[in-house]
């Protein structure tokens, strides 16, 4: 029993340690690179990369009776925004990605008695979330692995919290995979991975067609999270010069007749 308290209170002071320097943590970080003034070698054993995304979109959360008949819909309206860097030694990833969101005021639909439905409000929250990883990273196979820390989870009843895989936690498992040439056709899913974390969806998996010639990449697969429902999913990276790419995601989807959808953009600094 003492040793289960124990590790119940050392837990809860790592929780509050990173609460407390979750700003300087992601900060030195981001500047990892230029603090110990790496430059990476033409050899292409060593890089890195800095990835800064925005991205808005909006969700419903649907209820149903035990036989199916739609009771009540929430629709949900974000905007978000995420940050990443990634560094890697030979085949060694090693990285951070946080940011934050903020659902807007959403609105609750009664549909149980249409002649005396009802509505009301429920009121807007944000959060900020920061997930360190470390992974394999070869031509044909990449693994990344680490938690994903919430300052805020979300109120009862938002869909957010149906795709969390420990529930009621504020940290959380996070991963993504890619089989298959990353400059060619490739195979890639991830969960808690992603960044903006809402706009680009808590959970997806598609297949991307790269390039030999340049970063150029497109990505289609299906997404969810939290929207309810699943949905298209498309990402394209589009090289710019030789240190810069742009980042497009685009996402959609239905429920109940109300779009589930999302976009963000954002840009990509080669080291």
């Amino acid at each position: 029993m003492k040793g289960k308290q124990d590790s119940i209170i050392n837990l809860q002071l790592l929780k509050n340690w990173l609460k407390n320097r979750k700003v300087k943590i992601f900060l030195l970080l981001l500047l990892y690179p230029n603090i110990v003034c790496f430059t990476p070698d033409s050899t292409g054993n060593s890089n890195s990369f800095v990835d800064l995304v925005l991205g808005m979109g909006k969700y419903a959360k649907a209820t149903y009776t035990c036989k199916g008949q739609l009771t009540s819909i929430t629709k949900y309206s974000f905007f978000d925004y995420g940050a990443g860097f990634t560094h890697k030694i030979d085949v060694l990833n090693i990285g951070v990605r946080g940011g934050g969101f903020t659902i807007n005021d959403a609105v609750n639909e009664s549909q149980e008695n249409s002649a005396y439905g009802s509505a009301y409000t429920i009121p807007a929250y944000s959060s900020f979330y920061m997930n360190p990883f470390v992974g394999l990273d070869t031509k044909y196979f990449e693994l990344n692995g680490g938690f994903l820390w919430l300052s805020n989870l979300a109120p009862y009843g938002s869909s957010l919290n149906d795709y969390l895989a420990i529930d009621a936690s504020d940290i959380q498992i996070a991963g993504d995979i890619r089989i298959g040439n990353k400059e060619a056709f490739h195979f890639t899913s991830q969960y808690l991975s992603s960044i903006p974390l809402l706009s680009s969806s808590i959970f997806d998996m598609g297949f991307g067609f790269g390039s030999n010639e340049s970063r150029t990449m497109t990505w289609i697969g299906l997404s969810a999270g939290p929207f309810q429902n699943g949905g298209l999913s498309i990402k394209q990276n589009i090289q710019i010069t030789d240190n810069f790419d742009l980042l497009l995601k685009g996402r959609i989807g239905q429920i109940e007749s109300n779009l589930e959808g999302s976009i963000s953009a954002g840009a990509r600094y080669n080291f």
